[in-house]
């Protein structure tokens, strides 16, 4: 219970990421704001807290907004009266494959930086003046290993994800005379919604994999690619955030930490 008492926020906690991340919350004691564009989505992770003894609230939410993430914010501290954690985790990956990056349109560039750059950076800036106020916080934002290797596949969703990094370590360095931690958690392959989406554009895309089924690419993908030859949960993501929303990571800040399975060394 090293979160007991303490109010989170997670956007884009209705998919398989944000519902791992969020039952890894509530499993320490803390009670979720769970955000979500799919306000259905968002009452079902809700559901399952509350089956675990702890409250939940769903609000919709377009992060792309920043009236809503405003909104958001303010929805929690009328209902909660603090917020001590803010996890960035809605992002976007489109519909457009790299390779070469010509194949992407400016939509595609527009909308991977909408929601995974923009919206965390709307949302910290809803919560920091809260936060700085409290002297207390801890921020969190999903990125990805995207950012790392540079994959031709995506280069509009690497370059956000990348984008998304930096504004970490900005936001720790505006942030950490107030006592408030910022990281970043770069998440490597995970079996979610987010990955059937993914699948068949690569497999429309390179004849290699064109006889596979979405879940059996997703394989191939891990064991060619992860050295502990296993695939990453979203309990596993939910876990390090768990970590760095406690104590035992106040000297932790500014940091992009991975969970791939050693995809990412060094």
């Amino acid at each position: 219970m090293r979160l007991k008492g303490k109010i989170a926020i997670v956007t884009g906690a209705g998919g398989g990421m944000g519902r791992g991340i969020c039952a890894c919350l509530a499993r320490e004691g803390a009670d979720v704001v769970v955000s979500d564009m799919n306000l259905d989505a968002a009452k079902g992770c809700v559901e399952t807290l509350e089956a675990m003894g702890q409250h939940g609230l769903a609000v919709r939410t377009d992060v792309t907004n920043e009236e809503d993430c405003q909104n958001l914010v303010d929805t929690a501290l009328e209902a909660f009266g603090v917020v001590d954690i803010l996890v960035n985790n809605a992002g976007h990956f489109g519909e457009q494959l790299g390779l070469p990056f010509t194949n992407q349109t400016e939509g595609d560039w527009d909308d991977n930086y909408a929601v995974n750059v923009k919206g965390p950076f709307f949302l910290c800036k809803a919560v920091a003046s809260h936060m700085m106020d409290r002297k207390y916080g801890k921020i969190i934002n999903i990125s990805s290993i995207a950012a790392k290797r540079d994959p031709q596949i995506a280069p509009a969703y690497a370059a956000a994800k990348n984008a998304l990094l930096n504004l970490t370590r900005l936001v720790a360095k505006d942030l950490g005379a107030y006592n408030i931690n910022v990281n970043a958690v770069c998440p490597g392959l995970v079996w979610t919604a987010f990955w059937r989406k993914l699948a068949p554009l690569i497999t429309r895309s390179n004849p290699t994999y064109a006889n596979l089924a979405p879940r059996e690419l997703f394989e191939e993908w891990v064991k060619h690619n992860t050295p502990l030859q296993r695939e990453q949960t979203p309990e596993d993501i939910g876990n390090l955030v768990v970590f760095l929303a406690s104590e035992e990571a106040r000297n932790i800040t500014g940091q992009s930490i991975h969970v791939d399975g050693g995809i990412c060394m060094g």
